[in-house]
């Protein structure tokens, strides 16, 4: 193969590579043209999906703040249950502490109350 046959062949690959690129974009937008005027109507013009749409957000909406409500109010509660173990804590402390104030004075016993 010559030089300038070589030439020939690298413009003719590089000019050949050009224009399939460009038909194959061309037949893709025809395509493309084609599939949005067959597939119907916008949804942005359809006012019943939209309002439909609308209670659905609405509704998503306040189920989610009722749940963040709930959530929100069982939190002290769990505060709550922790302070009942709390009272039993100290309801065995009193225990202990009136053991210990059966072998001591009874007047210690009156000002561990208070």
């Amino acid at each position: 193969m010559t030089d300038q046959e070589f030439q020939i062949a690298v413009i003719a690959i590089v000019f050949g590579s050009i224009v399939s690129i460009a038909f194959i974009v061309t037949i893709g937008t025809i395509i493309k043209s084609f599939i949005k005027r067959k597939s119907g109507p916008n949804l942005a013009d359809n006012e019943e999906f939209l309002d439909a749409l609308r209670q659905f957000k609405q509704k998503t909406d306040r189920r989610l703040s009722n749940l963040e409500a709930i959530v929100v109010d069982n939190q002290p509660l769990k505060k709550q249950t922790k302070s009942i173990k709390s009272p039993e804590e100290s309801k065995s402390i009193e225990i202990d502490e009136e053991k210990e104030a059966n072998s001591s004075e009874g007047s210690l016993k009156n000002m561990l109350k208070e």
